[in-house]
């Protein structure tokens, strides 16, 4: 069971790896939890686990990459979909003191996607934000 960052990081890389182009790098990823609130979910227990779904969001120089995370274990399960830099657009990004959060317009979905991301995930994601244009405060 992945627990650690590094560890998680390191086995969703290598699946990431698999749908880069040759001589494209990771800049940055980040684990992300999509729905409302943790918060709120927390407080619904184990029927909060119902409304939300766990990524590693891969970035490089050309595309972003998620990744479907196994919510029990944290080890990646599939690559979720992939889309080109250039047609990413995130909005409503909130840096907060312990979860994070931004939506990211998916190309094959009616609303955005939420995702919150923890603290310990900070530095990645200010990387990750920068990456798509955003201004890091």
């Amino acid at each position: 069971m992945a627990v650690r960052k590094e560890t998680i990081k390191k086995q969703a890389n290598e699946m990431v790896v698999q749908a880069l182009q040759p001589g494209e790098q990771i800049v940055s990823g980040v684990y992300a939890i999509t729905g409302p609130s943790p918060w709120l979910m927390n407080q619904l227990g184990l029927l909060g686990q119902f409304f939300v779904d766990y990524y590693y969001v891969a970035v490089t120089q050309q595309q972003v990459i998620f990744v479907k995370m196994n919510r029990v274990s944290n080890r990646p399960k599939e690559i979720a979909f992939t889309a080109p830099l250039q047609s990413v657009r995130i909005s409503d990004y909130k840096r907060s003191s312990l979860w994070s959060s931004f939506k990211y317009n998916v190309p094959t979905a009616a609303k955005p996607l939420r995702l919150n991301v923890h603290r310990i995930w900070r530095q990645e994601l200010d990387a990750l934000v920068g990456a798509f244009g955003v201004p890091v405060a």
